[in-house]
């Protein structure tokens, strides 16, 4: 439940090529400090390149983010996805539903984060292949700290 399907270092490493080798066709994308740096920060450089990338082998793609609409929003129209915003991940609202707006079958599908509590369990709740990513930037307030040590713990464990 808690092991990625595969680890990567940025979301921009994700081409065709694994994509067909996971044998999926879909993907749901986490924005914070996966494509997007946090506190409302800078999208990733490259990131529009590599959504167009994608679409043009016919790969679907839609945001699924926990945060709200108004953030959300402005995000994926520059980038011309559809998504769901407080998805409420690791809860299988949202991911559920971005699933069903992308019309697929849930073995089709990947979500790709940066955090193993949210997108990885999330994800596996719902039977879908999972992607971890480094986060784009480490968060300083004393709660993100903590998570992110019991990430790398349980990482370690089972990788």
């Amino acid at each position: 439940m808690l092991k990625p399907d595969v680890c990567l270092t940025s979301i921009l490493e994700i081409d065709i090529n694994i994509l067909k080798k996971m044998e999926v066709i879909a993907i749901i994308l986490d924005v914070d400090n996966t494509i997007r740096f946090p506190k409302k920060g800078k999208l990733l450089e490259g990131v529009l390149c590599w959504v167009k990338n994608l679409k043009k082998f016919g790969v679907k793609i839609i945001i699924a983010s926990n945060n709200f609409r108004k953030n959300i929003e402005p995000i994926a129209n520059f980038l011309n996805l559809p998504f769901i915003s407080l998805s409420f991940k690791p809860f299988p609202f949202g991911l559920k539903k971005a699933a069903k707006k992308l019309n697929v079958n849930k073995k089709q599908v990947v979500v790709v984060g940066d955090q193993l509590f949210t997108d990885v369990i999330g994800g596996k709740i719902q039977g879908f292949k999972t992607i971890l990513v480094d986060p784009l930037k480490f968060e300083k307030g004393f709660f993100w700290k903590v998570r992110r040590k019991l990430e790398k713990i349980i990482l370690n464990r089972i990788l």
